[in-house]
């Protein structure tokens, strides 16, 4: 998106330092790209203004910030004013309604990044289609994707992540979907809610922008989806695999590395053949097909589409060891309900041998025991179990006292420690899943024994 320091000014309510056209934007300034606006913000640990100087030797053409750091040329064109980010907020809001493109929003305590990747996908068969990228779901990370869109899109599809109440209804309000998405609502971010309930209702914020004659886009299978869905007064589009569905799927078969199902829409009906394997996937894409329902691509069309669907990086992908086994790499992050969906594609994965790779779920609070015994109670199916950090104890003991002898437990410290547990052991025929929430790294045990790393 082009753009002008009068424009970053307008939205900050201050005064420009000088002149600037600008293409993009950045908050990190390893990131920064020629013509990138820097906005640097004050965090917990680090503080942005003190790398404004790099942004700059790096191709930024303007600051915005609270300050103008002593390293900064006098004549550098910047906007100065309280909490860059809020600018930032702003900037993006004004950005997109000056562009006049459609919003596809989703959220969900899991499944969002490959829900947005499946919708994107199958609404680029009727239209043009822009996407936030990874996971920049935040009020920081979605106004930067906004401003970093490559070209005006007809629509963009864009996942909405909360850290705590009131983060979506800000998202919302200020970049007014004409979709809204729920995928699901589960124990997560328990750190920062007293309940699921609660997390429920920080979810539903994400229907406080919806444009006027908007579509929520809606999971039937999940009982508060369900509920906010039933207090919702606009257009309401229901996905899932039980009655009271309008996007459904009938005759689902798992074919190891994927799907084939029914979809069944009130437009008609289309076979989908979906290479991506797991129940929850056939969910997710479930989801987006609602969606592009709720927008008028047929069901053909979103079968079409999902001939070219792949997951994103390490939420769902198939490697390889050496000696041929299986790595289902779903490290990006997890909680107890995504842990328990990653072990329901573990068990329908062709195999001699099935190990699973678990580790601490993170921002669970007070519950985390419970909620560790529990994911742990649900993995005593497997062959053999790689714990990784303190709290994988829990789940650990939990998968013991389900039936899994004690024999096929192995305790580590570390990503490092899991892959060197592995590498020895590991052969045809075996199938092994890798989840934990993001800090633990997971992502570098299937590296090396991928050979990726």
């Amino acid at each position: 998106m082009n753009f002008s320091l009068a424009d970053v000014a307008a939205a900050a309510g201050a005064r420009a330092e000088g002149a600037a056209e600008l293409s993009g934007v950045a908050v990190d300034s390893r990131q920064v790209r020629p013509g990138d606006l820097f906005v640097a913000i004050r965090g917990a640990r680090v503080d942005g203004h003190d790398y404004a100087r790099e942004a700059m030797a790096r191709g930024a053409k303007a600051l915005l910030g609270e300050r103008r750091p002593a390293t900064l040329p006098a004549e550098f064109p910047a906007v100065l004013a309280p909490q860059p980010e809020a600018v930032l907020l702003r900037l993006g809001a004004a950005a997109k309604k000056a562009a006049g493109f459609r919003l596809a929003a989703i959220t969900g305590s899991a499944g969002k990044t490959t829900t947005k990747d499946f919708t994107a996908a199958i609404l680029a068969r009727r239209f043009r289609v822009e996407k936030t990228p990874g996971s920049q779901n935040s009020q920081i990370g979605f106004p930067m994707s906004v401003m970093n869109l490559p070209r005006r899109p007809d629509w963009m599809v864009g996942e909405m992540g909360m850290s705590e109440p009131g983060n979506l209804a800000t998202l919302s309000r200020a970049f007014q979907p004409t979709v809204a998405a729920i995928l699901l609502v589960a124990a997560a971010h328990l750190q920062y809610f007293a309940s699921v309930d609660a997390i429920a209702d920080a979810k539903a914020e994400i229907l406080e922008g919806l444009e006027p004659g908007g579509t929520f886009v809606a999971n039937a299978d999940d009982p508060r989806v369900a509920a906010i869905a039933a207090r919702h007064r606009g257009r309401v589009v229901r996905f899932g695999r039980g009655a009271g569905a309008d996007v459904t799927a009938r005759d689902v078969a798992s074919e190891g590395a994927g799907s084939r199902f029914v979809l069944a829409t009130p437009e008609g009906e289309a076979s989908v053949r979906l290479p991506l394997p797991g129940p929850h996937q056939v969910s997710n894409f479930l989801a987006a097909a609602a969606i592009g329902f709720a927008v008028g691509v047929p069901p053909s069309e979103c079968a079409a589409a999902s001939e070219t669907l792949t997951p994103a990086a390490h939420r769902g992908e198939l490697k390889r060891h050496a000696s041929g086994a299986v790595l289902y790499d779903d490290a990006y992050n997890a909680n107890p309900a995504s842990m328990r969906a990653a072990l329901d594609t573990l068990a329908g994965l062709p195999a001699r041998r099935r190990i699973a790779v678990l580790g601490d779920m993170l921002e669970l609070g007070p519950d985390e025991e419970r909620l560790h015994r529990e994911v742990g109670a649900a993995a005593a199916r497997v062959d053999l179990l790689v714990a990784v950090g303190p709290r994988a104890r829990f789940l650990a003991e939990a998968a013991v006292a389900a039936g899994l002898a004690p024999g096929a437990v192995r305790f580590v410290g570390s990503a490092e420690e899991a892959a060197a547990a592995l590498a020895g052991i590991l052969a045809s025929g075996d199938a092994v899943l890798f989840k934990a929430s993001r800090a633990i790294g997971l992502d570098r045990a299937v590296a090396r024994l991928s050979g990726e790393g």
